[in-house]
């Protein structure tokens, strides 16, 4: 749960688009370490351990994280009244966003740092590696790091978070050997090479590569099912369990390639192989959430995330 830092306080935080759009609002504040045990953070997806590792070596050479985390309230309670009172008086700085956009920033001290309200449960939207890291590191060796680490909490409610799926790479894969291979156990359609470039529906999946895409739908359950079944049951219907526990091992054994794929935000580009996935919905993430049965890791792409440089932006 985010809580006052020792100083220099909270950021309140609106981001505009180049329409004039309010993107996001939020509190820029510090979170506690301990609010995954206390059910105050949400996580939605697992961690990868050689990642958890990589964030830890980070911290520990720099004592402090670089960006804050994401996180996304469905309601921001009596810090909405934090936002509401920043908004009646002129930012303390503008800052143009990447796409033509503007960010406003307004430092807030006083009563809001003395005595924070509380917020109801978030969900970490972005950055369960780091967040991770930082709590074996905080365990492990607490002279290092703090109990805290810094987080925008964003007014899900009001303006809510975009949410994509997060696609595969496969440097190697032959792409047209791998369709036809999937195409023994599902159906497998090339698409035209001038079609736009679709976000595929849930049960479907765009394989690429060499300028040339196959949808992949109607996945047979019978290998579904032997490939998932040592996993959490949940997980039968996500996109990210599917790619990465049945088509990528399969796909990638016919071709004696490791089954571990790169990560992607945007579309592989033409001459790369990779799998574009469906995103979930925002049921299964908080369900999710909130039972515990979080999803695998890097399912989600969820933003706009903090712009670089915002913690510099903090009051001092």
């Amino acid at each position: 749960m985010p809580g006052p830092p020792a100083r220099p306080g909270y950021l309140v935080l609106e981001r505009r688009d180049a329409h004039g759009r309010v993107e996001q609002r939020g509190v820029l504040g510090a979170l506690s370490l301990h609010g995954s045990e206390t059910g105050h953070v949400l996580r939605h997806q697992h961690v990868a351990d050689p990642d958890v590792r990589l964030h830890t070596r980070l911290l520990r050479e720099r004592h402090a994280p670089v960006e804050p985390l994401l996180l996304a309230a469905p309601d921001l309670g009596a810090f909405l009244g934090c936002v509401e009172e920043a908004l009646n008086r002129p930012p303390d700085r503008t800052v143009a966003t990447p796409h033509g956009g503007v960010q406003r920033l307004w430092a807030m001290g006083g009563a809001w740092s003395r005595r924070p309200p509380a917020l109801p449960p978030v969900l970490l939207a972005d950055g369960h590696h780091r967040f991770e890291a930082a709590r074996r590191l905080h365990r492990s060796h607490p002279a290092v790091l703090g109990d805290r680490l810094p987080a925008l909490v964003v007014d899900h409610g009001r303006h809510p978070l975009r949410l994509a799926a997060t696609h595969r790479t496969v440097p190697g894969l032959d792409p047209h050997r791998a369709a036809d291979v999937a195409a023994r156990f599902a159906r497998v359609t090339e698409l035209p090479a001038a079609a736009p470039r679709p976000v595929p529906r849930a049960g479907t999946f765009l394989l690429t590569g060499k300028s040339r895409r196959w949808a992949i739908s109607r996945i047979s359950p019978v290998t579904t099912a032997r490939r998932l079944r040592f996993l959490p049951s949940e997980w039968a219907e996500l996109s990210a369990a599917i790619s990465d526990h049945v088509l990528l091992p399969i796909l990638c054994e016919d071709q004696g390639l490791d089954p571990v794929p790169g990560y992607t935000e945007r579309y592989p580009a033409d001459d790369e192989a990779g799998l574009i996935l469906p995103p979930p919905t925002w049921e299964q993430i908080w369900s999710g959430a909130a039972g515990g049965t979080v999803m695998p890791p890097r399912t989600t792409s969820l933003g706009p995330g903090p712009l670089p440089g915002l913690l510099s932006a903090l009051p001092r």
